[in-house]
């Protein structure tokens, strides 16, 4: 079965990787292989996770024991915590109806979470990361063709996502769109 991460090339892949790179959690070398579809051997390389570097730093997670790697200095957009989701997807696997199930899947909005460094059902406290998830849902919005002007972003996301049609696969498709910039097709304008 060929996955939405199947499609990525080299060039996506690394942007991709570059973005989750820049949030408050990082990245683990096993979650960010699993979610672009590439071994291990090719995220260590990418983020040089064996040699010094100033550039990006090596703190173990604390949770989990896992080491996490993210840029030194940090800067934090939508697209960055969209990038970052994406990741925390494939490492906590996707949820639908909470933000965080009894297994430790997350929902969208919970992995959104999660990459500014928060607990999936807490917002963030300084001020420029919770404007980067709001930003970061509206942007969700704007994709899937509504105007967050007009609605709630994040109550949008949530039914969207909340569809008990939605499946995993097409949740990845929203947010590797975005962070690649892929216009959707034909088949993509029905989401």
């Amino acid at each position: 079965m060929t996955t939405v991460t199947d499609t990525l090339d080299d060039i996506a892949a690394t942007a991709v990787l570059v973005l989750a790179l820049s949030t408050p959690a990082g990245v683990t070398i096993p979650a960010a292989a699993a979610a672009l579809g590439r071994d291990e051997a090719w995220v260590r390389w990418q983020v040089g996770a064996d040699t010094t570097s100033d550039t990006i730093t090596a703190v173990e997670d604390l949770r989990t024991g896992a080491t996490r790697y993210r840029y030194a200095d940090l800067v934090v957009t939508d697209i960055t915590l969209i990038a970052g989701a994406l990741l925390v997807l494939a490492e906590h696997d996707w949820a639908q109806g909470e933000h965080q199930d009894d297994l430790g899947r997350v929902d969208i909005t919970g992995a959104l979470s999660l990459a500014a460094g928060v607990h999936p059902q807490e917002l963030p406290d300084a001020p420029h990361l919770l404007d980067a998830l709001l930003a970061a849902e509206d942007t969700l919005a704007v994709d899937l063709g509504y105007d967050p002007t007009e609605v709630d972003a994040g109550d949008t996301v949530a039914a969207w996502q909340d569809d008990p049609d939605r499946t995993a696969d097409e949740v990845h498709a929203l947010l590797i769109d975005i962070v690649t910039y892929t216009a959707p097709t034909k088949t993509d304008t029905a989401r």
